[in-house]
């Protein structure tokens, strides 16, 4: 009697969370940190990562002094003889509506001799005067996408982004150099992600009173996505993952400054999932 062949024990691939929260860093602040532990983070034998879980609580002002997005400045008369009064916007948290109201009562006590409204046009609203001005070269002008009328005493507002940032990165260079495929992008600003994060709602936008869609970053929010598809992340099974850094870049390729950071405007938390095929 011929004898039985023995079998081979199959054990499916196991998965595992590795799981990233910005408050444990050991120090940085929550754009730049790095986390360290008396032992390796996570040991065992897996080849892949992949960011399965992002959640974001946001709110870093998107008009403030160090972004540069504070200021407005109305001109009337002609150079050289022309004269200048700048609106100095404190930091916060602001909508269009509050840009323009916030402008527009800061312009009517600066004695420049016209009295400024806000007036309907078009589907948008306007920057009015009862005299001819122009408005300054200033980034917080061009968010607000202010379009000259032809008479030079109005200014409608049409299609304004108010975002110093359209989107943020998540890098982590300890996560991701054993990559040998590597992220590729139409900017300037080249680098590989864990997850890119767009200021965009996943249904429409809240109006403010004047109509303005209220975009994701305007004000505070904490919002969690989950990814059905996340980017799959090689690993050589033999190293285990020990210290690890984290950076949040901007849109613009650059740092979230530590003054936006360090006071509770931005943590981060990020689930991945470790797969052993």
């Amino acid at each position: 009697m011929q004898g039985q062949a023995a079998g081979v024990t199959i054990r499916n691939p196991s998965t595992a969370n590795l799981l990233i929260d910005s408050l444990d860093r050991t120090y940085g602040t929550p754009g730049d940190f790095t986390i360290n532990k008396n032992y390796s983070i996570l040991n065992g034998y897996f080849h892949r990562l992949a960011v399965s879980e992002v959640i974001l609580s946001w709110s870093v002002p998107n008009v403030s002094f160090d972004l540069d997005t504070n200021r407005i400045t109305i001109i009337t008369g002609a150079d050289p003889n022309a004269r200048i009064f700048p609106v100095e916007f404190e930091d916060g948290s602001y909508t269009i509506a509050t840009v323009l109201d916030t402008l527009v009562e800061a312009l009517n006590t600066q004695g420049s001799g016209i009295t400024f409204s806000i007036t309907q046009g078009p589907g948008c609203k306007v920057l009015s005067g009862t005299g001819a001005f122009r408005i300054g070269d200033t980034p917080l002008a061009r968010l607000m996408n202010f379009t000259l009328d032809t008479n030079g005493t109005a200014f409608p507002v049409i299609n304004p982004v108010l975002l110093p940032y359209t989107y943020i990165d998540f890098v982590s260079s300890d996560l991701t150099y054993n990559q040998s495929l590597k992220d590729a992008t139409t900017s300037n600003f080249d680098q590989n992600v864990l997850y890119r994060w767009n200021f965009a709602w996943d249904g429409p936008s809240p109006l403010d009173t004047y109509g303005y869609p209220i975009l994701q970053g305007y004000q505070r929010f904490v919002s969690r996505r989950a990814l059905a598809f996340p980017k799959q992340i090689r690993w050589e099974s033999n190293m285990p993952v020990g210290q690890i850094s984290f950076k949040v870049y901007s849109s613009q390729g650059s740092l979230l400054l530590p003054s936006q950071t360090q006071n509770g405007e931005l943590e981060w938390a990020m689930t991945l999932l470790v797969s052993e095929n």
